[in-house]
């Protein structure tokens, strides 16, 4: 006696190669994971190479665009598409760059901040000639400010990153000019204590 596998074993993400977009997008919603595959392999390779026009090293292209792809699988269920699955996927491969690029940024600052103005009154080993130490010094402030309280973090990166004056801040936050002095002082002082061994002795 003969035994047929089920049609549905039977699929491979081949079996959907005609498929159009909208189509592939009911299955993805339906848990196909052959309907994902196809997905991923029309679109991975141009999705890097879109996404290495922003990113400098082709690794970090690589990671954003499987983060999209994970997270296309992860929201399957609730994911909108307006236009197109490839306008889609292009678009959220461009807010991804665009996001690390500025988290990229962000922590530039923290180590022009730290070097310039933070520790400007301490003998401060300079990290930028070793890759390494940068990094360390990276994480190092990245974290430290990460571990300010809510509300002393809030006021010292309105100060300090978004160029705030303290008295734009009080406004802002319907608080005292005196409470935003206290909050920044606070921060340098745990700032400080976070970079200590990236102090030099005088």
């Amino acid at each position: 006696m003969i035994t047929l596998a089920s049609p549905m074993k039977q699929m491979t993400a081949q079996s959907f190669d005609n498929f159009d977009e909208k189509e592939l997008v009911t299955l993805l919603q339906k848990d196909n994971i052959y309907a994902y595959e196809l997905i991923f392999r029309r679109y991975y390779v141009s999705l890097c190479g879109f996404a290495t026009r922003f990113m400098q090293h082709p690794e970090d292209a690589e990671e954003i665009v499987q983060n999209i792809f994970l997270k296309l699988w992860e929201n399957k269920d609730t994911i909108q598409i307006h236009l197109s699955l490839k306008s889609y996927l292009f678009r959220a491969t461009y807010n991804a760059c665009n996001n690390e690029l500025s988290h990229d940024r962000i922590k530039k600052r923290y180590i022009a901040y730290a070097k310039d103005t933070l520790l400007k009154n301490e003998c401060f080993s300079d990290p930028v000639t070793d890759s390494l130490a940068y990094k360390e010094l990276n994480d190092a402030i990245t974290e430290a400010i990460e571990k300010l309280p809510n509300s002393c973090k809030d006021i010292f990166k309105m100060s300090r990153f978004d160029g705030l004056k303290y008295a734009e801040i009080a406004s802002q936050l319907n608080i005292s000019v005196k409470t935003v002095e206290t909050q920044i002082s606070r921060a340098l002082a745990k700032l400080r204590e976070g970079l200590k061994e990236f102090m030099v002795d005088k």
